[in-house]
């Protein structure tokens, strides 16, 4: 390769390529799961820099683009491996019968399993293989959240039902705030603001959107539990936040939606609501601007990356009618 006499990691642009960082926020697949692709299935072959560094192409954008959604269609990253033969093969010509596997039931029975038992560390084994070779937003997606799920509706019957949802919940609350410290200096782009309703304790799925936001590269202020709203525009103004997502559980008042709309009117960034209140119409919100991104936390991400450029630092506000 022809590339500039700059190659230490992080220092793009690279004539002909870029580093697994800028990989790792175009597709949203972690870092750490880019290396395990490319050490246990050879999915990727990068080329190195005079200095030992690796450096990516469009192609292996676009391979890694391609192998998630074939995981998303349920193909085994095993059956994917052996498709690719050769680097530059592409992904978009094979269309081969689709292989359903159970590895999400079968991490989904060993984390409820391992619940029951109160065991740390059968929930630690199976969430490190599950999030070493998937996407963090597929982790989520299919074995947090329905673990989640399972637990909020069983809690009522099962003996030990809120002992086990309080046990997960404190687990995940304490692993995912170590990821996120673990990622924070790693992340470069666009800052945005992440706290909950003012009254709402509920920041589970929030840390999780938080989490996955941060892996795309954006730098994440994190406030956590029942923010004043009237802190915000302060908040904004001091950290050159881009976008402020606030997240919901209960449905909103008449007189919260009036607050959330008047804090829309007066932010200069996009202001936006996740959550499952955000998953029926806020017609006060939406008028004032304001968006909102549902309880489904892949189409929230997709729905900030739409709007908030990781990038240039985000293109702030932006009006729009429902986007959840």
């Amino acid at each position: 390769m022809n590339k500039r006499s700059t190659d230490v990691p992080g220092q793009a642009p690279y004539q002909d390529g870029f580093p697994i960082r800028v990989l790792a926020e175009r597709t949203g697949v972690a870092t750490s799961t880019l290396r395990a692709w490319e050490r246990r299935y050879n999915l990727l072959t990068p080329q190195r820099t005079p200095k030992g560094h690796r450096v990516y192409s469009e192609q292996d954008a676009r391979i890694v683009e391609r192998v998630v959604e074939l995981l998303r269609e349920g193909h085994s990253l095993g059956t994917i491996a052996k498709q690719i033969d050769q680097p530059e093969r592409r992904l978009a010509r094979w269309q081969p019968e689709l292989e359903l596997n159970g590895v999400w039931r079968d991490y989904l029975e060993d984390t409820l399993r391992a619940i029951v038992d109160f065991s740390h560390e059968r929930i630690e084994a199976v969430f490190n293989e599950a999030s070493s070779l998937y996407p963090l937003d597929m982790a989520i997606e299919r074995l947090i959240e329905p673990a989640l799920l399972t637990l909020g509706e069983r809690w009522r019957s099962d003996p030990a039902g809120i002992a086990e949802e309080h046990f997960y919940s404190c687990w995940l609350r304490n692993r995912l705030g170590a990821r996120f410290h673990h990622g924070y200096s790693l992340a470069k782009g666009a800052r945005i603001l992440c706290a909950c309703m003012p009254g709402d304790n509920h920041d589970i799925g929030l840390m999780l959107f938080a989490l996955s936001a941060q892996s795309r590269g954006y730098r994440v202020l994190y406030f956590g539990q029942d923010l004043p709203l009237e802190q915000i525009p302060l908040i904004v103004e001091r950290s050159g936040a881009r976008a402020v997502i606030l997240s919901a559980r209960m449905p909103l008042t008449e007189d919260q939606e009036r607050q959330l709309a008047a804090l829309s009117r007066q932010s200069a960034v996009a202001a936006m609501l996740g959550g499952q209140a955000s998953d029926r119409p806020l017609p006060a919100f939406e008028a004032a601007g304001g968006v909102r991104l549902g309880s489904r936390m892949l189409a929230a991400i997709q729905v900030l990356v739409s709007r908030v450029d990781v990038h240039s630092g985000g293109s702030g506000r932006r009006r729009a009618s429902n986007a959840g």
